[in-house]
């Protein structure tokens, strides 16, 4: 489902290619990329999987076969001769048009599928995904660029572009973030889940190295859940759910443990009053803020 619609895209160029790019052999091929690209369409929309860049494409071949069939030639000649160019061009302005109307981006679609639920529920989320489709804009256009700059050269509309795209596009997902982090630290969260659950990213594996623990986290209030934090060779582990017989066992209302992790409330004291309460190794209790350290 990522890459089926540029099955309808690539069906396009080779029939293109085979016509010698003729008016005729292109009006033909965007019949049968438009009538490929609307049946595929209709399957990702019946399986939830509809996305954005599905829809721009789709809109690219309807225009073009409107142009050819209406005999609009000032649009059926941009098809002839720069194909590769308003391919590249429709992929930037599906990108850009939702960023400027602040809208949600390509990116949530493919966020959805690859990281945790309460990742996306993180302020810091929005920025960075508003970052990723920038410079995938960008990409595009650059790629757009090029293949205008020579439209019946292959490297120029084929294998720079591609070159581009993979090289310095598919490969963002792992070094962009950690680059954005590195300039701004994400916050300590205000909602529970989160909080929790992002408890591995600030875990110190130095002060809980021979450490070997299991915390469960029992919330009540407004923002319920069960969270498993598991400690073990150094590595620490979130998971949503319940786990048995954990070490720990801390249950306590969503906003009780926000403000203890914010600074706002002493662990200790807001035990004393009976704010949260703890079951099972309270040595593990105290050690939850050496293990990990959170920037105020």
């Amino acid at each position: 489902m990522h890459i089926g619609s540029f099955v309808a895209v690539i069906l396009y160029f080779v029939l293109c290619e085979g016509a010698k790019w003729s008016p005729d052999g292109v009006a033909h091929a965007l019949v049968v990329a438009l009538v490929v690209m609307t049946a595929y369409v209709a399957l990702a929309r019946s399986q939830g999987e509809l996305k954005q860049f599905d829809a721009g494409i789709m809109l690219l071949f309807a225009v073009g076969v409107v142009a050819t069939r209406l005999g609009i030639e000032s649009v059926a000649a941009l098809y002839y001769q720069y194909s590769a160019t308003l391919l590249f061009l429709t992929l930037g302005l599906t990108g850009l048009i939702p960023l400027l109307l602040r809208r949600e981006t390509f990116v949530y679609y493919f966020a959805r599928r690859q990281i945790p639920r309460w990742q996306l529920r993180l302020p810091e989320f929005g920025v960075l995904s508003r970052v990723i489709t920038s410079w995938w804009i960008v990409l595009f256009f650059t790629a757009s660029g090029l293949a205008a700059s020579a439209p019946r050269d292959p490297r120029f509309t084929a294998l720079y572009p591609n070159l581009l795209i993979f090289g310095l596009g598919m490969t963002s997902t792992f070094w962009l973030p950690p680059l954005f982090f590195r300039f701004r630290p994400p916050s300590l969260p205000h909602s529970v889940e989160p909080l929790v659950m992002g408890m591995p990213m600030v875990f110190d594996r130095n002060a809980a190295r021979d450490v070997r623990a299991s915390i469960q986290f029992c919330v009540t209030g407004d923002d319920p859940g069960d969270y498993h934090i598991r400690i073990a060779g150094g590595r620490c582990v979130s998971t949503e759910g319940r786990t048995p017989a954990p070490d720990l066992t801390i249950y306590t209302p969503d906003k009780v443990w926000v403000r203890i992790a914010h600074g706002e409330l002493d662990g200790g004291q807001a035990l004393a009053e009976g704010l949260y309460r703890a079951e099972g190794d309270l040595a593990v209790l105290a050690k939850i803020g050496e293990w990990f350290p959170t920037r105020r």
